[in-house]
């Protein structure tokens, strides 16, 4: 039960720990370990010290072994391991000379068994704190018997605290109390170990943040009598960041389950991709851990220049998303939606961001065949209106040539009304068009055939062509130009469609013997072409409306 204890300590402590044994020689001498067990912190900071990212225990033995090599000469790590087996514990520090970083490796032996406690603890962000390590034994009852304190880890140099024989509700704040007396219990009646954060209001009005690990004392008889613990005091900035790495972990723990890839990354590397990456690129993300931009590669190889410039030219503090196209190591294309957003640090500055990217491959293919759909829909109902205007305009033709029989006289009373026909029946081919194009422009399909031409004949033609249909509904059309002639590259058949759409609304809601007015200005290099009318206009509040489908304003 003890050992268990010990091993949960060990896998769930936000220390890195690992567990070895020690081998021997030929000669009964130590040379070197074996490891048995490694906690995810351990993971964590190995990878931060090297710089790589698979780390599973044969990889650690092989690291460390070497390290051992080059660290001790002759039978130095024999007599280090068997110090640390007569003493109980030894610790080396030395600086890292990859990351310039201090290593602080504590080393036990524990009991009855042969087994050594690999402890890595160097000072990355907080070289100017002393942290205070605070350890104690209680009774069932809750009273201390034992306390020390214990500065900088330096447990020989520890002062004993004025603490035995007393319960926390002699030394903090009943409501204070109340958590840590809760997490006991837990520990006594679960037989486990439990680590929590505290904050305890000192006399002097000062807050105390501890991070405390308990779990029970178990005599030779298994059974529980009383509880041990140790608390490290850490300041506010501590506490924040514990807090983001558990919320980190907590994200860690969901993104498991996505079918979305999850990427936390600093400035160079991946610090952390979900599973769901193999499955949507059908590779590992190793190389991502090296260097992120390496996931540029996907979408450069299929042509798609915008996720490039996602990685490469943006704003590191900000988001930013967007959808590519990325082409995998096996051949295959997938259209990837992507997410990136800043994560602040303790000091509020941008130190990581965290993406979120989707595989739309079958959503988009879905898409374009809802799309195919609908304008197979319409182009058949295109296709049933311009049968019926055919007809009619063939019809007119007919009449037309019947006329020349007739007396001009009798002849010029028709053709008024058959070019009224004529006109309209184009009128109704060009709306099938404008339905049809409309639903081309949602798909994708549009097709833009632009000519270089006079815009300001094309224009003026236009409006000469209604002018007769706007005085029959007592209107006048005024046509205005800064310029005679200007030769412009455009489709000719989406702008006239564009001014008669334009002037249909003019005529439509204008006021009766009102004007309307059509200009066409030359700035810079740019054409301003606009339709205005004397009618009660748009209201301001529905202006930002008027380009949506169906809207009325």
């Amino acid at each position: 039960m003890k050992k268990q204890i010990y091993e949960s300590i060990i896998r769930n402590s936000k220390i890195a720990y690992l567990i070895i044994n020690c081998k021997k020689d030929n000669h009964n001498k130590y040379i070197g370990i074996e490891v048995l067990e490694q906690n995810k912190e351990f993971e964590k900071k190995i990878k931060l010290l090297t710089k790589n990212n698979v780390f599973n225990k044969e990889a650690t033995e092989l690291i460390i072994n070497n390290w051992i090599k080059g660290r001790f000469k002759g039978d130095e790590f024999d007599q280090f391991v068997k110090h640390v087996i007569e003493n109980g514990h030894k610790r080396i520090e030395y600086t890292d000379e990859l990351n310039t970083k201090n290593i602080l490796i504590d080393m036990y032996y524990l009991e009855d068994y042969f087994m050594l406690v690999y402890s890595i603890e160097y000072n990355v962000n907080h070289e100017d704190e002393k942290l205070k390590v605070y350890n104690w034994s209680k009774d069932l009852n809750g009273v201390y018997i034992d306390a020390y304190e214990d500065y900088d880890n330096k447990s020989k140099s520890g002062n004993k605290k004025l603490t035995l024989g007393k319960k926390d509700l002699d030394l903090w704040k009943e409501s204070e109390v109340i958590k840590f007396r809760e997490e006991e219990s837990y520990v006594i009646s679960n037989r486990s170990v439990k680590t929590f954060y505290q904050t305890l209001t000192q006399k002097d009005g000062n807050n105390l943040y501890l991070e405390s690990t308990i779990w029970p004392i178990i005599d030779n008889n298994e059974n529980i009598i009383g509880t041990r613990g140790f608390s490290v005091e850490v300041n506010d900035k501590l506490v924040f960041e514990k807090s983001l790495e558990q919320n980190e972990e907590n994200f860690r723990e969901i993104t498991k389950y996505c079918e979305s890839v999850f990427i936390i990354r600093d400035r160079e590397r991946a610090t952390y991709v979900s599973p769901a990456f193999k499955n949507v690129f059908e590779v590992d993300p190793d190389d991502l851990y090296k260097d992120v931009y390496k996931l540029d590669e996907y979408f450069k190889r299929a042509g798609c220049n915008d996720f490039f410039d996602i990685n490469h030219e943006f704003d590191f503090d900000k988001c930013n998303e967007g959808i590519g196209k990325a082409k995998l190591d096996n051949g295959k294309e997938k259209w990837i939606w992507y997410k990136f957003l800043p994560i602040k640090n303790a000091t509020g500055k941008i130190s990581k961001r965290v993406g979120i990217l989707t595989d739309v491959t079958e959503k988009r293919k879905m898409q374009e065949e809802k799309n195919q759909l609908k304008l197979d829909f319409f182009a058949n109902i295109s296709h049933e209106l311009r049968t019926p205007i055919n007809l009619i305009s063939s019809t007119i033709q007919l009449i037309k040539l019947n006329l020349t029989k007739l007396s001009p006289e009798d002849a010029n009373k028709f053709y008024k009304y058959t070019d009224i026909m004529e006109t309209n029946s184009l009128r109704l081919v060009r709306l099938i068009n404008n339905l049809l194009d409309s639903t081309r422009v949602d798909a994708g399909f549009i097709n833009f055939t632009p000519i270089n031409s006079d815009i300001v004949s094309f224009i003026e033609d236009i409006c000469d062509s209604i002018v007769e249909f706007i005085q029959f509904n007592n209107m006048h059309l005024v046509f205005d130009t800064d310029t005679e002639k200007e030769v412009v590259m455009f489709d000719p058949d989406i702008i006239e469609r564009i001014m008669l759409n334009l002037l249909s609304n003019a005529i439509k809601f204008n006021k009766e013997d009102g004007n309307i007015y059509v200009n066409l200005y030359l700035k810079k290099d740019k054409i301003t072409i606009s339709v205005k009318d004397e009618g009660i206009g748009i209201p301001k509040e529905k202006v930002n409306h008027i380009f949506e489908r169906f809207e009325q304003v």
